[in-house]
């Protein structure tokens, strides 16, 4: 009995003769159609989306909810006198202090600092309100 190696190079060479047949190049054939295609490809997937501009911390308004990037969430209300962005949180798991009792997710209230080169966490970019 061949082994599981010998049947997937048959069935590899099988292929081959297949495409071969019907005037294919396909399988391990490198062309510069198919280099090309699946550097488009790789492109559209893994490429970088171009970003909105992180508005400076001068611009932020007291009691404003921004749209942005943050760890916890998409969405921060601006504290001017803490200096930081609340964010709602919804935690994937329950609180393991109180688990077999109540088994339900956890909401909470996050602290988000603005974000600068050195620290901080949340890149705010439109203004909601």
């Amino acid at each position: 009995m061949p082994s599981r190696l010998a049947q997937a190079n048959n069935m590899r060479n099988a292929i081959s003769i297949h495409y071969a047949r019907i005037g294919r190049r396909g399988g391990l054939a490198s062309t510069p159609a198919k280099r090309a295609a699946a550097r488009r490809n790789a492109l559209k997937r893994w490429g970088q989306k171009p970003q909105a501009a992180v508005l400076p911390i001068e611009a932020l308004r007291d009691g404003v909810w921004y749209r942005g990037q943050g760890r916890n969430a998409a969405l921060g209300l601006w504290d001017a006198h803490a200096r930081c962005f609340w964010t709602i949180a919804v935690n994937d798991f329950a609180d393991p202090a109180t688990f077999p009792a109540n088994p339900h997710r956890q909401v909470r209230l996050k602290r988000e600092d603005y974000f600068f080169e050195a620290r901080g966490t949340f890149k705010p970019t439109i203004p909601l309100g």
